[in-house]
């Protein structure tokens, strides 16, 4: 059980956030402390090696003056004027005779007699330690003109006591850091993790009671944290948009799937109800066509709802526009003519887009559709083609009744057909499709009158020109 909740503690980011500063801080003293203790040793032995060579070069020119008698006066003469830390100086003659010497209390513990101090020279050191002492004893010197050994020693006392202070210390420290890091660690992944915490609750609010209509503020930091804030706030736009498509699907689906289903079954009663073969023949036939139009019915809602939702797969190739309107006309024409109507097309060579060509031309077919159902017989419907800097562009012109201003933004709703369309065939999609693959094209759709004639419905894409083509 304490592994267990050991672990689930572990595993909370605030947690490992706090132990990462406190880790980082620790080891980041740690470092410190080396450095800073390697420089102290360093330090202070550059600074007695200094300190020696001075002495050592000062009783060596009073050697030369005035011999030996000239050495200790002038190291009792520094003693006096000077003070400061005790030193240790001693003339020995060449056969290793006591010739005077300056020994500070308690020094004599050191084996001042060890054989590697007759051949220490200037530039080169020894070093001295005694078990009863906790401090060592650092000593250079100089063979003279008459073979007397000149020595001058300092001892380690006061570096080592600032050394062991600081070592001492240096745990509280530590431990000061640590705590220190903790309370660092606590506080700033309180303030980071506040926007994820935020998030979390957001989300349980909205799974527990499926308002997806609850949005989180944005801190305005512009940091990664307040990303995530922006992206789950058009996550969750995205989403409404979706479900609320799907809501409209389903309500029209279940509208006008009432009808034909209404229709299916009535034929069937009817056709059992008389119980004659030809009844039963005539209601089969109803049953198909009423099947094929409630399955088109719902293939063309859900290809309107998928485009309308950015989740039609589209296939991204060149288009020559011109090409795909010329392919229409040739698959209308014949329509054109049962009721005699005349298609003409107006268009240059190349109208260059990027497209998918199978909804484009389904594009281009339901306008043209649309102006043949509502033309009258013996008119004439314009397909032009045209672009500009930045679009390319189709247009279709009819002689038809044209679209009342108040209707211009309805008909391209679901299944909606105005007052002047009740009794032509049709779902009532064709506009709403034109609309939604338009518009997952990144284009637009235009309605306008023409003077003398009926409709103009313009289609508008975004144009790629011929280099991009060859780059591509």
């Amino acid at each position: 059980m304490f592994w267990k909740i050991r672990a689930e503690y572990y595993r909370r980011i605030n947690v490992r956030l706090t132990l990462i500063v406190t880790l980082a801080a620790a080891v980041s003293s740690i470092v410190v402390y080396a450095l800073l203790l390697a420089s102290l040793f360093i330090g202070f032995g550059d600074q007695d090696r200094g300190e020696l060579d001075s002495r050592l070069l000062s009783y060596w020119a009073a050697w030369q003056y005035g011999g030996n008698d000239a050495v200790l006066n002038r190291a009792s003469l520094d003693m006096k004027e000077y003070g400061g830390r005790p030193y240790l100086l001693m003339l020995d003659s060449e056969d290793g005779e006591m010739l005077g010497a300056l020994i500070p209390g308690g020094w004599e513990q050191f084996n001042l007699k060890d054989p590697d101090l007759t051949n220490l020279t200037p530039g080169s050191y020894a070093t001295l330690r005694a078990e009863s002492l906790p401090y060592a004893l650092l000593l250079t010197g100089v063979v003279l003109d008459d073979g007397t050994r000149l020595l001058v020693g300092l001892s380690t006392e006061n570096h080592q006591f600032l050394v062991r202070m600081y070592q001492r210390n240096y745990p509280w420290a530590l431990g000061a850091i640590i705590l220190a890091g903790v309370l660092v660690g606590i506080i700033s992944s309180r303030r980071l993790l506040s926007p994820i915490v935020r998030l979390n609750q957001e989300i349980d609010h909205i799974i527990i009671t499926g308002d997806l209509g609850r949005r989180l503020d944005s801190s305005g930091t512009g940091d990664q944290l307040d990303g995530l804030i922006n992206r789950y706030n058009r996550l969750l736009d995205r989403v409404e948009s979706l479900i609320g498509g799907m809501k409209d699907t389903l309500d029209a689906v279940a509208h006008d799937l009432r009808t034909p289903l209404t229709r299916l079954r009535g034929h069937a009663e009817l056709a059992l109800g008389k119980g004659d073969a030809e009844e039963y023949e005539e209601a089969l036939a109803t049953v198909v066509e009423q099947t094929d139009q409630a399955g088109a019915l719902l293939s063309a809602l859900m290809d309107i709802a998928e485009a309308e939702q950015g989740m039609l797969s589209l296939e991204g190739v060149s288009c020559n526009l011109s090409t795909l309107a010329a392919e229409v006309s040739d698959m209308y024409e014949l329509i054109a003519e049962e009721k005699g109507q005349r298609l003409t097309l107006e268009a240059p060579n190349e109208v260059l887009l990027s497209g998918d060509p199978v909804r484009l031309r389904q594009i281009l077919g339901n306008l043209v559709d649309n102006a043949l159902k509502y033309s009258p017989e013996g008119s004439c419907i314009d397909i032009r083609c045209g672009f500009s800097d930045e679009t390319s562009w189709a247009e279709i012109i009819d002689d038809g009744p044209g679209v009342p201003e108040e209707e211009t933004e309805r008909v391209f709703e679901r299944l909606y057909r105005g007052d002047r369309s009740r009794g032509s065939r049709g779902l009532g999609l064709g506009l709403s499709m034109v609309k939604a693959l338009v518009e997952a094209h990144s284009g637009s759709v235009e309605i306008s009158k023409v003077e003398g004639r009926g409709a103009s419905f313009k289609v508008v894409f975004p144009r790629i020109s011929e280099e991009n083509i060859s780059k591509a």
